[in-house]
């Protein structure tokens, strides 16, 4: 069996936005809560506020270099 091994970056990255999926939803929605007392605006602002963080987790994925892609090294395959 071949271990393969992950970049620390990468754990890193995903340890941040995990923590940030939890940290984020919750504080914006006690944070508005305080403010409005309004349970339904409090609530769309964090699932809102989960959507940016699973947004950014995907943005940061795409803009990720990988080792794992191809290589070109100027010769075309027939």
């Amino acid at each position: 069996m071949a271990v393969t091994e992950i970049p620390k970056s990468v754990i890193q990255k995903l340890i941040f936005f995990t923590v940030a999926m939890v940290i984020f939803p919750l504080s914006t929605f006690f944070v508005m809560h305080n403010y409005t007392n309004n349970n339904i605006l409090s609530g769309g602002l964090a699932a809102g506020a989960a959507n940016l963080v699973l947004i950014g987790y995907i943005v940061a994925a795409f803009l990720e270099d990988s080792d794992s892609s191809p290589k070109k090294d100027g010769k075309k395959e027939k």
